[in-house]
């Protein structure tokens, strides 16, 4: 009797310290895990974070640049007009390759814009397959 009580102590014993390594396996698997979608979702904040930002500088200095190429531009065609230029409607080189760079900028900007977009429902996809 003394050897069935001893046996069934121990397979108890050896039962609990299974279930409680197998716990803390668990347990450690699921805060690795944890860690790293947190560490994951943390980059491609911050990954979305910088390319907005560098996205609005650029908009911005963009901006301002076709502003004074804009301006440069109206001065030159009231300077041409005023010197009797008059009916003769021709373009400068200069204004063409600055309409040329809106324009190239513009599209640009589209093409970034779509290429987020995309990267987004990629993204999103491969997320809704991880779960």
């Amino acid at each position: 009797q003394n050897q069935d009580q001893n046996k069934d102590q121990n397979q108890d014993q050896n039962k609990d310290q299974n279930q409680d390594q197998n716990k803390n396996q668990n347990q450690d698997q699921n805060k690795d895990q944890n860690q790293d979608q947190n560490k994951d979702q943390n980059q491609d904040q911050n990954k979305n974070q910088n390319q907005d930002q560098n996205k609005d500088q650029n908009q911005d200095q963009n901006k301002d640049q076709n502003q004074d190429q804009n301006k440069d531009q109206n001065q030159d065609q009231k300077q041409d007009q005023s010197q009797g230029g008059g009916s003769d409607q021709k373009m400068s080189s200069q204004a063409a390759a600055q309409m040329l760079q809106a324009i190239q900028d513009k599209e640009k900007q589209t093409q970034e814009k779509v290429k987020k977009a995309k990267a987004a429902a990629a993204k999103k996809k491969k997320k809704d397959k991880n779960w």
